[in-house]
């Protein structure tokens, strides 16, 4: 089992047992469950890796026991890895789920979507496309801490409401204004903080410049529904925007990129 190192708020240093990943390679070709079965083991995660050669063999492990992750392809006998995914999201608990096809196929992409399958693979990719995939689930994996500064009560609340549809494991806490931001900040530092911009006092740029003199490195996303907030977040360094109103995906899209990982659905 692999170990892993982490701060605790001391600052002291723990020593955790990482549990290792279930995933399962549900893929009728040989060849293709192998090159599945590369990319994740050049990825440095221990993990238990199961395959099925159709969509019933699927369903059982699936039934049968937890899984992390599972790579799906979507034209399998028997059953097809489209009614695999449909069935497993009606009935029980959704692993990160991942397809596999051979065509880009609108109709198909919109259907896995609506599904909540997390990504889709077209044939032919090489190994390399799993890493991508897996360094999501492992940043999904971990708790990431959320601050949303904002002098609105109500506007806190609808901000906290849409995070609860990340895909993401996120830990919320709410601070009314630039200086509580900083106390906030200072007591446990959030992996990512969402700033309005528009707060009586100290403004939403204001708090970013304290933030960054506190840490140049922190993770500022600015809020506000002013057309200019583009450029506004360019010129104060920003690391990312959310032009009000926004959601679910648009948050997860700019989660994304904050963590440099490679967006879902994309070539």
């Amino acid at each position: 089992m692999k170990v892993a190192a982490s701060r605790d708020e001391d600052g002291d240093i723990d020593f955790v047992e990482v549990a290792p990943w279930t995933i399962l390679i549900a893929e009728d070709s040989p060849l293709w469950r192998g090159l599945v079965r590369s990319g994740i083991e050049a990825f440095d995660r221990t993990s238990i890796v199961l395959e099925a050669k159709n969509g019933r063999e699927a369903l059982d492990v699936l039934s049968e026991r937890p899984v992390d992750i599972a790579f799906v392809d979507l034209a399998m006998p028997e059953i097809d890895g489209a009614e695999v995914v449909e069935r497993v999201k009606h009935h029980g608990k959704m692993p990160f789920f991942v397809v596999i096809s051979v065509t880009s196929d609108a109709q198909a992409i919109t259907r896995m979507r609506k599904l909540a399958a997390y990504d889709y693979l077209v044939k032919p990719f090489g190994p390399e496309a799993i890493t991508p995939v897996l360094q999501t689930f492992e940043r999904v994996s971990q708790r990431t801490r959320i601050l949303i500064v904002d002098d609105s009560g109500t506007a806190r609340t609808i901000v906290a409401r849409i995070l609860t549809h990340s895909i993401f494991n996120l830990e919320v806490t709410q601070a009314a204004d630039g200086v509580s931001a900083l106390e906030n900040y200072a007591r446990r530092a959030p992996d990512i903080v969402f700033l309005d911009m528009n707060m009586p006092w100290i403004d939403g740029a204001d708090t970013l410049r304290l933030l960054r003199a506190v840490n140049p490195h922190v993770r500022v996303v600015l809020m506000s529904a002013s057309s200019d907030i583009a450029e506004r977040a360019r010129e104060l360094g920003a690391a990312a925007y959310l032009k009000k109103p926004f959601f679910a995906g648009d948050l997860d899209r700019t989660v994304h990129q904050l963590f440099e990982l490679r967006l879902p659905y994309s070539d």
